[in-house]
């Protein structure tokens, strides 16, 4: 209450109480107080003192327990109610408008005097007072007033004395209590004739309100329709109709100059009985009947007015005719009243003439006015045309048409009189048929005109059958001007609906008639007539096409997979019963029945057709939703049907199982995969083992049921009520396997998993309610083990309990989207930073040949992690067509999951193969975002967080597509065209505000939110069609005319200089990141200014991006950017190679430059750093302020290998040559730096340092000992060498140089072998190593690890290890060249490329002196001549088998894939002096390159002539073995050559930085900057991918049988007939000799 209530009402309320109190006092002791029933007379009578209706109406409830008990005062109190009811008390107050029942006071009155009248003694007490009370309405009457009652006296059966005498009573009230007098009789005759229930006096009473209605005053018209209507619910049906043929009667005869009260009075009468009548429904039809008959009068009497006097302004009849359609709708909005279904002739032709006079007067064209009165009719007219039956027949024939011509509701000349106006909106309707609609009848036009108006507004609705109606009747398809317009009428329909449902689809509001709508056009698509079939078609496969996600309807599925069988039965009717064909087919299963012409040529023509439209339909749905699609026909397979021989020739189950077994686009792999190849694959093993799991499981559980009837009633199918006692057991077992799993102690197989949820699938349809716990446990299992079969598993059953129990689907939604939200919090799959991209040398760099199985292992490891959630995705995908129109629950639940998802962009992975789960994600949140409809603030939110998404994806360098998956490559190409293409098409709807702020501030909102997404579009479709370009040349790097050709990115080549300074600002804008990796992707000097320009004016922003420093320090020392270089102190490492760069004079010596230096080689890990030591020894050149010497003595400390290989390249780089007589200027200080070194080791690191360098030294001591037997022979050598190595003594815990890895633990003492040199005494000895070993252990059904390939541990094994001990020969240039193609070896490892290279590891140790790793089970080109064998591929067959054997094919592959990597080495560091000793064969067919004395700009000549060629050694042999220049192999070579130059090409400037440092040690290939240019310029890095690919086929080209490379083969051969190409090189050249790195090419 609002206020506290007054003193009067609590007294009110009192007495009230008190009164009924009395009354039950009165009722228990049998005794009526005389007191009590007098205070209740004067109360119920117009001389109370108390006016209050609470008090009334307690009374009034006293009588009523009171008579009952006391029968004697039932006479009396009769007769003073009846008084009291026709007295004008203020609280029988009534307005019969607003209010639905009479008074409370009137009301109870009413039920206690028809209780008094029941038991008062006397005989036909009710008729007697129902005539008193009926002389009461007529006393008040005005008209008898003025008029005497003479004319009146037999109105209600009373005489004249009786009349006189009522009215006698009457005298000395006003008009307006006479007036409430009357209406409060009206109203207590109504209600007495309802408590009695008897038919007589209801008929007596309606029949006296009804004759009276017509010339009654409008108060009293008033009361008594309102009466009526209470009335008509309760009377018999003959009364019923007196009663709305009296409201019809008032309505026709309104007073056309005054119409406005009276109408209204029985227009709400009329309206109120439509809306009751679900009381009486069997009175609709008469109702019906009766409104609709009324509608015609007045349209007839409308016109017949118009046309007498075509002065007269018709609009308030016009109003009256409008108004007409409330009781007409409010009659049709009953859910149980279907008049549309199987309605009567003459019900369809009233409508027809309702129809026809609402297009006459336009109804259905909207108003001019901004506001009217009638904006109602427009909603109205929908419900209506919704329950309108189809206005024409096919049984009508020829008289249909005469009706359209010859309306009886329409009259001609009225219709010429307004026909101008029609014509011009048909004309405007039907724009390309103006000439036809020129010449229709009046009657034609309004059909026309009605059939847009009704059929646009039932297809609105989802009711798009009644279309095909149109075009069943002969007599109108007859005509061809009508015809064609028809025709052109219903595409416009068509047209508008397509368009109408579509803002309703993206309302997730579609109608849900509207399948089954479907379901009946797909029947009309069988129809008899051509023309209804052509239509019905066509509106059917507009539908399907415009909203493909209908098709996951699992009825309307079944539907057509039956009509398809139905005709297919239908035709081969003619060959099982020739004669006697067969008119009609019905399914059960789809309750369809289909009526077919006899014509089996129809019959044939009307089964291709739907079949081809099906087929386009089902591929349509397996684009958008496969999940659904598929699990619908598994489910459509799965029934069991008893059937005839004959009929188990199922077309339907066919077509199931094409398409159940098909792949669609979303499988993007898959579907790339059945476009490639020449053999179509398809799911057809998915398919059959998910049907027999189903099938399995769903039997088990039925089993499970039918056990616990315990033998009884075995008979009977298993229900949902028969209980399973074995779920709680299921649900424990759930929760102790999610435990365990969680735990990582689970001992499931993946078997295991798939059965444990499929009984949990199979359990939960078949219960009565939904079991959440056990819902739960389904979800949550596969995701926590979240690998791609544990995940596929849980798809499959997701989908089967969705498919099967839709009810359950949001609850199942709801713990996916749940357990998608926790991968996000535990940064899983997708959301896992492990896998993130970084730069190849931020991981050490190892000596050790190439391993396809580790490339391998981490390809699948990384698969394993991302391949999850782009399964989960396309589920997603599928589900999300599948609800967008009528599911808007789920489409929030899938729009909290792409906002919450594109907020943790950040934690993303960058990995290579994450990018198709990224951007399936992208895709499917723009799918989500374009299928919702979004308040404006709403949809920018969720947009720019999609945008910034896809953008953090170009946050990282540019990458290739990982391996040599091309179905991989093909998808993401596929994913990113289908990307760019909704960015294109994307735009800011913004058509939806929820807000407070005003129309202005909204606007200006919107205006930004358009500019914004302009903004960002730019950038992103720049970067996007990058993609598409670098992964298009990735995937065809030879460009070779049978594969896809490059994309052309067309947005880059319109590209003025301003649009590109304001993309590369909205890119920096969101993540400084992007902008520094646009210069990488687009080579353009605008991009690199703009963003050096960026990075000088915001340095701050890119303190973590390590690539962009180059901006800041460039290649030499900047005074300008002085003083932005102190953020270096915070700024991220860039690799150790760019670091030790910075220490070169070309900075200056900058403090702050040298101190990031220095922090960034002591942050990065040891091991790390360790590769790098040649070139940090090589900066204490420049170390004027000793951070370099810092760094050295203090990671010596932390690392004893690093101590020692630091010792040994200081010492081997203290002379310039290798017999130490030039000391090189840093000697001095690599002096000092070693004794600093070695003086600051004690205790444990000294011991070891000792031991090390004690066992070194005597091992490379055997060689100087070895000098004075150079001249002996080989027998003598060896015999020293044993005699040396015999003095050893193995230390514990000490190492070969070239191994730090491995500890050695053994020498085999008789293993020492003195190689072939005039002047120096190297020689190879073998060593027994122990080495820690990674072993995984792989179980592919485990639950764990099965989709990761195994479990590692790390285990310890012996090895015998060979190497070669030198001494005055300088190593270094084999050092580096060996550096960098190890280097090599991590980017290509880094891309999954299986590109084979074997960087052996040399040690220099002293100037001049070396430890050099002997390639294992290896045998060079030399060799194989001295052994008589004629070329590789001959030896390749003698070892492996003739060509066809599955071991030559893997060596050849092998020589391939080594042939290319080190032919891209070669080439690029200029490796030359290729002769057949050193190009080793290993014992898989891999080539391995040794020895290289000659590389960069040395050069062997020859009588001044150049030999080999610029690019790299590709002789005959080597095609022949690859089996040939045009074959698969040399193809292969060719691709694998170009995709090894793109991939190293990014990482150019840390190889170069790598060369480059070496430069001042003098090494012979060193000819100054020179050098590191040509180097440089060999990288082309000015090209673009393309370009740059092109360049390299050029090189490879160029080295195929080049006459260089066969002349310097040739002089290799005749240069030394007598000795072997070892011997040549000694003489030839001293810094190349003895550098004998294979076991099998010993002297």
């Amino acid at each position: 209450m609002d206020s506290e209530p007054s003193l009067d009402a609590y007294a009110w309320e009192t007495m009230s109480e008190c009164l009924k109190l009395g009354t039950v006092c009165a009722v228990t002791l049998a005794d009526l107080d005389q007191s009590l029933f007098s205070r209740l007379k004067i109360i119920l009578s117009n001389e109370s003192p108390i006016a209050d209706s609470l008090v009334q109406v307690a009374a009034l409830k006293s009588v009523t327990v009171l008579v009952p008990h006391f029968p004697e005062i039932a006479g009396s109190m009769a007769t003073h109610l009846r008084r009291f009811v026709t007295s004008p008390l203020p609280a029988f107050e009534h307005e019969f408008v607003s209010d639905t029942r009479a008074p409370a006071p009137l009301y109870s009155a009413a039920k206690c005097l028809a209780i008094c009248i029941k038991l008062a003694p006397g005989d036909d007490l009710i008729m007697s007072n129902m005539y008193s009370l009926l002389n009461y309405i007529a006393a008040t009457s005005k008209e008898m007033h003025e008029t005497g009652t003479n004319g009146h006296s037999s109105l209600f059966g009373s005489d004249h004395a009786t009349l006189h005498s009522v009215e006698t009573g009457l005298y000395g009230y006003s008009e307006d209590e006479r007036r409430l007098i009357g209406i409060s009789t009206i109203s207590v005759v109504a209600r007495l004739a309802l408590e009695f229930k008897q038919e007589e006096v209801t008929k007596l009473t309606i029949a006296m309100l009804v004759q009276r209605l017509r010339s009654a005053e409008p108060y009293a018209e008033a009361a008594m329709a309102h009466n009526l209507v209470d009335l008509a619910l309760k009377a018999p049906e003959s009364s019923f109709i007196d009663i709305i043929r009296a409201f019809s009667a008032l309505s026709l005869s309104a007073n056309s100059d005054d119409p406005r009260f009276s109408n209204n009075m029985i227009l709400a009468a009329q309206t109120r009985l439509a809306q009751e009548l679900h009381q009486r429904p069997e009175l609709y039809d008469i109702y019906l009947t009766e409104l609709l008959s009324l509608f015609g009068d007045k349209g007839v009497a409308i016109q017949n007015v118009a046309v007498q006097n075509r002065h007269v302004k018709a609009e308030d009849m016009i109003e009256q005719l409008v108004s007409l359609l409330l009781p007409i709708d409010s009659l049709l909005s009953h859910a149980d009243y279907n008049p549309q279904i199987g309605t009567s002739l003459e019900l369809v032709s009233l409508f027809r003439n309702m129809w026809f006079l609402c297009t006459l007067f336009q109804f259905a064209v909207p108003d001019e006015k901004e506001v009217s009165a009638t904006e109602w009719r427009r909603p109205a007219l929908s419900r209506i045309a919704a329950k309108t039956p189809p206005l024409v027949s096919e049984a009508d024939h020829d008289s249909l048409m005469s009706d359209v011509e010859f309306n009886s509701s329409i009259r001609l000349d009225y219709a010429h009189i307004v026909m101008p106006k029609h014509r011009a909106l048909l004309a405007k309707l039907l724009q390309y048929h103006s000439t036809e609609s020129r010449s229709m009848s009046p009657g034609q036009v309004i059909l026309l005109l009605a059939m847009h108006d009704i059929e646009s507004m039932r297809s609105a609705a989802g009711l798009v059958s009644s279309l095909l109606s149109y075009f069943t009747n002969n007599s109108l398809n007859s005509s061809p001007e009508l015809n064609a317009c028809m025709d052109a009428m219903a595409e416009k329909v068509m047209k508008d609906a397509v368009h109408d449902l579509s803002l309703q689809a993206r309302e997730q509001s579609l109608p849900g008639e509207l399948l089954n709508e479907l379901q009946t056009l797909l029947i009309g698509s069988t129809h008899r007539v051509a023309k209804a079939r052509v239509i019905s078609s066509k509106y059917l496969n507009r539908l399907i096409t415009s909203f493909p996600s209908l098709m996951c309807d699992p009825p309307l599925v079944f539907a057509i997979l039956e009509v398809l069988t139905l005709l297919r039965r239908a035709c081969e009717n003619e060959y099982v019963d020739e004669y006697n064909p067969i008119y009609e087919f019905h399914s059960e299963r789809a309750n369809i029945t289909l009526q077919l012409s006899d014509d089996y040529k129809v019959r044939d023509e009307i089964l291709v057709n739907l079949q081809r439209s099906a087929s386009k339909w089902f591929e349509l749905t397996l684009s958008r939703a496969p999940v659904e699609l598929q699990s619908t026909l598994q489910k459509y397979l799965s029934v069991n049907q008893s059937l005839s021989p004959i009929d188990s020739v199922d077309l339907g189950a066919s077509v199931a199982e094409q398409f159940g077994k098909a792949i669609g686009p979303v499988e993007r792999k898959l579907s790339s995969l059945a476009s490639l190849s020449k053999h179509k694959p398809d799911r057809s093993k998915i398919l059959t083992s998910q049907l027999a799991s189903k099938g399995y499981f769903a039997g088990e559980i039925a089993g499970l049921r039918l056990a616990g009837r315990k033998g009884k009633q075995l008979e009977q199918a298993p229900s949902e009520g028969d209980p399973v006692p074995e779920i709680a057991a299921l649900r424990d077992k759930m929760s102790i396997a999610l435990v365990e799993i969680r735990e990582k102690r689970n001992s499931f197989t993946i078997q295991d998993l798939k059965r444990l949820l499929f009984r949990c699938a199979a359990t939960l349809i078949s219960v009565t309610k939904c079991d959440y716990a056990l819902l739960y446990y389904m979800v949550a299992l596969p995701f926590e083990v979240f690998g791609p079969s544990a995940i596929a598993a849980g798809i499959e059953v997701w989908t089967w309990v969705i498919s099967e129990r839709p009810e359950f689907e949001i609850a199942m939604m709801t713990e996916i989207n749940s357990a998608w939200m926790s991968t996000i919090r535990l940064e899983k799959g997708i959301f896992s930073k492990s896998l993130n991209y970084d730069d190849p040398f931020y991981h050490p760099v190892g000596y050790a040949p190439t391993d396809k199985d580790s490339i391998d292992r981490a390809t699948n490891h990384a698969r394993r992690i991302l391949s999850p959630h782009t399964l989960i995705l396309q589920m997603l995908f599928s589900r999300l067509q599948a609800a967008k129109f009528r599911r808007p629950g789920l489409m929030l639940l899938i729009q909290r999951l792409v906002l919450h998802s594109a907020r943790a962009h950040r934690t993303m992975s960058t990995h290579a193969l994450a990018r198709e789960a990224r951007f399936s994600f992208l895709l499917f949140g723009f799918e989500a975002m374009g299928s919702s409809r979004l308040d404006s603030y709403c949809e920018h939110t969720l947009r720019e967080s999609l945008y910034v998404t896809a953008f953090s994806w170009f946050s990282v360098r540019p990458q290739w597509s990982h391996g040599a998956n091309r179905l991989q490559m093909d998808a993401d190409t596929k994913l990113l065209s289908e990307f760019l293409s909704c960015l294109q098409s994307d735009s800011a709807r913004l058509s939806h505000q929820i807000s407070s702020l005003g129309p202005a501030q909204a606007a200006s909102s919107n205006s930004s939110y358009v500019t914004r997404l302009k903004n960002l579009g730019v950038p992103l479709k720049l970067l996007v069609e990058n993609e598409m370009y670098r992964i298009s040349v990735w995937a065809n790097p030879t460009n070779d005319t049978r594969r896809s050709p490059d994309y052309i990115p067309a947005m880059e080549r319109a590209m003025l200089e301003s649009t590109w300074v304001a993309a590369i600002r909205t890119a920096w804008e969101i993540n400084p990141a992007i902008a520094v990796n646009f210069t990488e992707r687009f080579k353009y000097p605008i991009v690199a200014n703009e963003v050096g320009r960026l990075f000088r004016s915001n340095p701050r922003d890119v303190l973590h991006v390590p690539e962009g420093l180059r901006f800041l320090l460039g290649n030499r020392f900047d005074s300008n950017v002085h003083r932005d270089l102190k953020y270096l102190l915070v700024w991220d490492p860039v690799p150790p190679v760019i670091a030790v760069t910075f220490f070169e004079p070309r900075y200056h010596s900058d403090s702050l430059i040298l101190q990031y230096a220095h922090r960034v080689l002591a942050q990065h890990p040891v091991d790390l750093t360790f590769f790098f030591v040649p070139q940090i020894v090589q900066a204490l050149r420049y170390d004027e302020l000793g951070y370099v010497t810092n760094f050295i003595f203090e990671t010596a400390k932390i690392s004893q290998l690093f101590c020692h290989q630091i010792i040994w390249n200081m010492n081997a780089n203290c002379y310039k040559d290798d017999m130490a007589e030039v000391e090189d200027p840093m000697k001095p200080i690599l002096d000092k730096m070693t004794n600093q070194i070695v003086e600051s080791l004690s205790g444990e690191a000294k011991d070891f340092y000792d031991r090390e360098f004690g066992f070194f030294n005597e091992v490379t001591s055997i060689s100087g000992k070895l000098k004075n037997f150079i001249k002996r022979p080989k027998v003598e050598k060896k015999a020293k060498i044993d005699e040396e190595m015999a003095k050893i003594v193995v230390e514990v815990g000490v190492y070969l140089p070239s191994n730090p890895d491995g500890k050695v633990i053994d020498i085999d003492k008789k293993s020492g072998r003195p190689l072939q040199s005039h002047a120096k005494a190297p020689f190879m000895a073998t060593f027994k190593v122990r080495k820690e070993m990674v072993i995984i252990d792989t179980d592919p059904d485990s639950l764990i690890t099965g989709d990761d390939g195994g479990e590692e541990h790390r285990a310890v094994h012996d090895v015998w290890i060979q190497a070669i001990f030198k001494v005055g020969d300088d190593c270094r240039q084999d050092v580096l060249a060996l550096q960098v193609i190890a280097m090599f070896k991590n980017i290509f490892t880094g891309v999954g490329l299986t590109l084979y290279l074997y960087p052996y590891r040399v040690t220099a140790t002293a100037p001049g002196c070396g430890v050099i790793d002997v390639v294992p089970n290896a045998t060079s080109r030399d060799e194989m001549g001295r052994a008589k064998v004629n070329d590789l591929l001959d030896f390749f067959v003698a070892k492996y088998g003739g060509q066809d054997t599955i071991a030559f094919q893997k060596a050849r592959l092998n020589f391939i894939q080594s042939m290319a990597a080190y032919s891209v080495a070669c080439y690029i560091l200029q490796i030359k002096d290729r002769h057949n000793g050193n190009i080793m064969i290993d014992g898989e067919g891999h080539i391995v390159h040794i020895d290289f004395g000659f590389l960069f700009d040395i050069d062997e000549f020859f009588l001044g002539v150049k030999f080999e060629p610029s690019s790299f050694k590709l002789n005959h042999e080597m095609v022949v073995l690859m089996g040939g220049r045009y074959s698969q192999g040399y193809a292969l070579f060719q691709q694998l050559c170009v995709k090894a130059f793109l991939a190293i090409r990014p990482h150019a400037e840390q190889l170069i930085s790598t060369v480059q440092l070496m430069l001042d040690t003098g090494l012979p290939s060193f000819k100054g900057e020179g050098t590191i240019k040509r180097l440089r310029d060999r990288y082309a890095l000015s090209l673009n991918e393309r370009a740059a690919a092109d360049y390299m086929m050029g090189i490879v080209k160029n080295a195929h049988e080049n006459v260089r490379s066969t002349a310097y083969d040739e002089f290799q051969r005749v240069s030394a007939p007598s000795t072997r190409p070892r011997d040549r090189l000694t003489q030839r050249s001293p810094i190349c000799s003895s550098r004998m790195v294979c076991a099998s090419d010993l002297s």
